[in-house]
């Protein structure tokens, strides 16, 4: 069986990268709405990026 086909952790193509982008943009600024603190938005919007940047990378 051959070993299974590995892709980079970041998204290659432009349309990956720009999901990514708007969502790490909308989460950070919803959060950022909702509670007024800027760390708290930053952090949450890295998380949903690094998920996103995963999810992208399997598809």
């Amino acid at each position: 069986m051959p070993p299974p086909r590995y892709r980079k952790f970041i998204p290659g193509d432009w349309v990956e990268r720009l999901i990514v982008g708007m969502l790490f943009t909308v989460s950070a600024v919803g959060i950022y709405l909702l509670t007024g603190t800027v760390w708290s938005s930053l952090l949450i919007g890295i998380l949903v990026a690094v998920v996103a940047a995963g999810m992208v990378s399997v598809l």
